[in-house]
């Protein structure tokens, strides 16, 4: 049983990565929040070639990646050439894949319960701010 699954696409306008995201990311899955099911950099050159590594070897990003991920990577050519086109020039991006790991329990409880999901989606944070602060104008 599996917690909603969603992508993350972060740029680093300029090639600049600082570290700390890293240890974020590695806090969130020691804490059982999420695991990381594929992750891949793509890098677009000031002329606008795109390239990226496939982050599956272990030994790369330690014990980040989840046991329990696919065998043949999720992410695909096509997923870097749509990212790639999303990149500025000289700039670098994180994809990541992660599974909400906290809600496989919740999940659980709504199918013993017989319960049966509708409607799903999601609100950015930005559009909460916007729709939270319209209401008290």
């Amino acid at each position: 049983m599996h917690g909603p699954i969603d992508y993350l696409v972060i740029e680093f306008p300029g090639n600049k990565f600082k570290g700390e995201i890293l240890k974020e990311l590695n806090r969130s899955i020691e804490n059982q929040t999420i695991s990381l099911l594929d992750l891949s950099l793509i890098t677009k050159d000031a002329d606008g070639n795109v390239a990226s590594v496939e982050v599956a070897d272990p030994q790369l990003f330690g014990e980040m990646l989840a046991p329990e991920r696919p065998a043949t990577s999720i992410i695909n050519a096509d997923d870097v050439e749509e990212i790639g086109e999303l990149l500025q020039n000289n700039s670098s991006a994180g994809l990541l894949v992660i599974e909400h790991t906290w809600a496989r329990d919740l999940k659980r409880a709504i199918m013993n319960a017989n319960g049966n999901l509708v409607a799903e989606g999601r609100i950015h944070p930005d559009a909460y701010e916007e729709l939270t602060t319209e209401e008290e104008v």
